[in-house]
């Protein structure tokens, strides 16, 4: 069985992915290239906002806050469809504002057009909803290892204790980082992406056939699709 996770990176998405227990990472330049190499996967799991709320009012950030404490501030808020799907980002901040009362942060706004890609992807492909889950790499991080992060992904601290959680899971993953250097320059693909991915299809193989979501059950939204973030229970 595969299980594959995913990052959005500056070079399109970064995707590390378990087969057999062989491991292996690659990169694609827009989602619908990587759904056509991994749709065999068992499960994909993606950091990004996937169900979309007209009002922007989503549970499942709410409840990841509650479970990452000192790293609630990874967390960004998921603007709402109108505004995923707006044509500048002062239309998207007004759109959002009349929805939900709010306007958008830097954060979400830097992640909008990703979304809105892989909003239209679920349109496309409504097949892929069976596979493809929402996840976030911090609760994967906090549940794999001994809770919340202690420090930013970016920093040196932050850096080795997330190296030491994924050395125990995935045989090389020096190589790997290697691997995906050799292709592209931090500037296009950073290691905390690959960082990202890695954990993510960690957490898929971990929770084969039984990941659970917050809110659980999970919420959808007004096209049908999942609004929930989805996550493994690690044994201890």
């Amino acid at each position: 069985m595969k299980f594959v996770g995913v990052d959005g990176c500056k070079a399109g998405w970064c995707a590390a992915w378990v087969a057999d227990g062989r491991w292996d990472v690659g990169v694609y330049p827009a989602f619908a290239d990587l759904w056509g190499a991994h749709r065999d996967a068992a499960s994909v799991l993606v950091d990004i906002p996937i169900g979309l709320a007209d009002d922007a009012n989503r549970k499942a950030e709410r409840l990841m806050r509650e479970r990452l404490g000192p790293r609630r501030s990874s967390v960004f808020n998921t603007p709402a469809r109108a505004a995923v799907h707006a044509g500048s980002k002062a239309e998207a901040k007004a759109i959002n504002r009349k929805a939900s009362g709010k306007s958008l942060s830097e954060q979400s706004l830097g992640i909008m057009k990703k979304v809105a890609e892989v909003d239209l992807f679920f349109a496309g492909h409504p097949e892929a909803v069976e596979k493809v889950f929402e996840s976030h790499p911090e609760l994967c991080f906090a549940l794999a290892g001994e809770g919340p992060m202690r420090y930013p992904k970016r920093d040196t601290p932050g850096v080795v204790e997330r190296y030491e959680i994924l050395t125990r899971f995935v045989p090389d993953v020096r190589g790997l980082l290697d691997r995906v250097r050799w292709m592209y320059s931090a500037s296009r693909v950073a290691g905390d992406d690959v960082f990202d991915a890695l954990i993510l299809a960690v957490t898929g193989r971990q929770g084969a056939g039984r990941l659970r979501s917050l809110p659980e059950p999970v919420e959808r939204d007004a096209t049908g699709l999942p609004m929930g973030i989805w996550y493994a229970e690690f044994d201890k």
